[in-house]
């Protein structure tokens, strides 16, 4: 399953959830793979892959045809496997302007890889641009990490179309697993407000759990390792192995509608 986290708006955890989601997976069991396609090479980064050892990357897939497999590198969490980004990825929409169908590329080439993984997590950058929506159509569903705050939640609204253009020009749905909430704080009362706002308007596609402020998840980063390998007992390390819980029940839940709607 090949799953997109997306987001127009930077600062929301979106790469903390992505590399420590897919920590969580692979902790139950599942062998996961994390696709970094922001140039920044965050989620590489805090995958432990030093900056000077980043390429092979994603860059060369997309841009000269390496096979998938090269760019591919396991980390030190058993069962989790990253495909780094590079800055390379900064003239990936320049160069492809002209190609016909360039947002199916991205799809055609993790379409080598997905057989070996239960799940695909890509990290994407903050934008709309085109590997954004070329992880949008490369995946079976997309979670939005969401700040309550206005802004975000204005973002949010005008996404959530995005997938559904993208069906009407290609024809491949791609269903929303769950809008997660992060860098939740409920000792603000505009957060305690727009947390309410949010569930109320969108009801069940957002997660049960919710990922709070955490002074470790902030940190581990910098030293290149999920937080269950910075410290697996704090608060933040409980909530993804919740939220990862979730997530293979969602996955499931969705599996079993498109297995009905697809029969009917």
């Amino acid at each position: 399953m090949i799953t997109a986290l997306i987001s127009k708006k930077g600062g929301v955890g979106k790469t903390t959830t992505c590399v420590n989601l897919a920590a969580a997976l692979a902790g139950i069991g599942k062998k996961v793979l994390v696709v970094d396609l922001d140039s920044q090479a965050s989620a590489s980064l805090s995958l432990g892959v030093p900056r000077e050892k980043l390429a092979p990357s994603i860059a060369d897939v997309l841009l000269h045809s390496m096979p998938v497999g090269e760019a591919i590198r396991p980390t030190r969490t058993g069962g989790l496997d990253i495909l780094p980004a590079s800055s390379d990825l900064t003239s990936f929409d320049s160069i492809m302007a002209s190609q016909p169908n360039k947002e199916l590329v991205l799809g055609k080439r993790l379409r080598h890889a997905e057989s070996f993984y239960d799940f695909i997590l890509l990290d994407c950058p903050s934008s709309l641009s085109l590997l954004p929506i070329s992880a949008l159509v490369a995946a079976d569903n997309f979670i939005l990490p969401v700040v309550p705050q206005f802004l975000a939640l204005e973002g949010v609204r005008n996404l959530l179309p995005t997938a559904e253009r993208l069906y009407q020009r290609f024809g491949k749905r791609t269903d929303l697993l769950g809008i997660v909430l992060t860098i939740v704080d409920y000792r603000t009362k505009v957060n305690r407000t727009n947390i309410d706002t949010i569930r109320s308007q969108f009801g069940n596609s957002v997660f049960a759990i919710e990922i709070r402020t955490n002074i470790r998840l902030a940190e581990a980063p910098s030293e290149g390792k999920t937080i269950f390998e910075y410290d697996r007992t704090c608060a933040g390390a409980k909530a993804y192995r919740l939220l990862a819980a979730e997530t293979l029940i969602r996955a499931s839940q969705l599996g079993r509608r498109n297995s009905a709607s697809t029969t009917a």
